[in-house]
C-alpha cells in the first residue's frame, strides 16, 4: 500500500511481508532493528528455559512410568518441547495483533463484536476501562513514519491530543513485561513523526495490557537523545549485519 506523508514522500508498505520501501528501495523498519540490532537477555533465556524445562518434565515422566528412553522418543520429546514453544510465542503474536486492531477499529467509531478468546478479552477489557478514564482525542491511529535523515520506517501505534493541547504518543503493548527495546522503538517513533511534520510530542507511554493479569501497566517512557542515539546505535550493528552475511 503507498502512503503519502506530510512532507511529501512516498511510502510503501507490503503488509504480508511487513517491508517498507521508498524510491524502490527497502527501508530498515523500527520493529526490526530492535529485534535484530538488540541483544533481548530475558526472551532469550525464556525460549532456552522453556523447551528444556517442558523436555526435563517429560523425560522424567518416561522414567517414573518406566517406559524406555530410546532415540527416538528423546527427539519427539526434544521436537515436541520446541513446537510448545513454537506455539505459545505465534499466538502471542496473534493476540497482540487482534488486539491492536481492536484499538483501532474501536477509535475510529466502528463496532466491535465480542471475542471468544479469554486473553483477548483481558486485554481488551483493560484497555477499555482505563482509555474510558482518560480525556485523549486521537489525532493518528496507525501511522505510518519514514526518517529520511536516518533512513528508517515505521508504524506508531496512537498519537492523542491531552486536555492541554499537548500530543501525547502511545504504544500498545500485550508482552509480559516492558522491555528496553520500547524504550528505543518510542523515541525513534517520535524523531521520525517530528521530522517529517514539525509537530513537537510532549511525552510518550506505553500501554501494556497482560493476557491473564487483571492489572493495566501504563509507564511513562523518556524521549531523550541518549536513548535515541541507542536507536541508531542498534540500526547500526543490523544493517552492519546485514551487510556481513550478504
Amino acid at each position: 500500500m503507498q502512503y503519502t506523508l506530510k512532507n511529501g514522500i512516498i511510502l510503501y508498505y507490503d503488509e504480508p511481508t511487513h517491508t517498507y520501501k521508498v524510491g524502490g528501495k527497502n527501508i530498515p523498519s523500527v520493529t526490526g532493528i530492535t529485534s535484530k540490532g538488540l541483544i533481548k537477555d530475558g526472551l532469550t533465556n525464556w525460549k532456552v528455559s522453556f523447551p528444556l524445562g517442558q523436555a526435563k518434565r517429560e523425560i522424567n515422566q518416561m522414567l517414573k512410568d518406566e517406559k524406555p528412553l530410546d532415540k527416538f522418543s528423546l527427539e519427539k520429546i526434544f521436537a515436541d518441547a520446541q513446537g510448545a514453544t513454537d506455539k505459545i510465542m505465534k499466538e502471542a503474536g496473534q493476540v497482540g495483533s487482534v488486539v491492536h486492531s481492536l484499538v483501532e477499529d474501536y477509535l475510529k467509531g466502528e463496532k466491535i463484536p465480542d471475542q471468544a478468546d479469554k486473553r483477548v478479552v483481558n486485554c481488551w477489557n483493560l484497555f477499555l476501562a482505563w482509555w474510558e478514564q482518560q480525556e485523549y482525542k486521537p489525532i493518528h491511529i496507525e501511522k505510518k513514519l519514514y526518517s529520511k535523515k536516518h533512513n528508517y520506517a515505521g508504524t506508531l501505534d496512537l498519537i492523542v491530543e491531552d486536555k492541554e493541547k499537548n500530543l501525547v504518543l502511545i504504544d500498545i503493548k500485550t508482552s509480559n513485561q516492558i522491555s528496553f527495546d520500547y524504550l528505543l522503538q518510542l523515541n525513534a517513533y517520535r524523531f521520525a513523526y517530528e521530522e517529517e511534520t514539525g509537530e513537537k510530542i510532549s511525552k510518550a507511554l506505553v500501554v501494556r495490557l497482560p493476557k491473564s493479569d487483571k492489572r493495566i501497566d501504563v509507564q511513562k517512557i523518556p524521549l531523550n537523545k541518549k536513548l535515541f542515539n541507542a536507536f541508531l546505535g542498534a540500526k547500526y550493528i543490523m544493517t552492519s549485519m546485514n551487510s556481513y552475511w550478504d
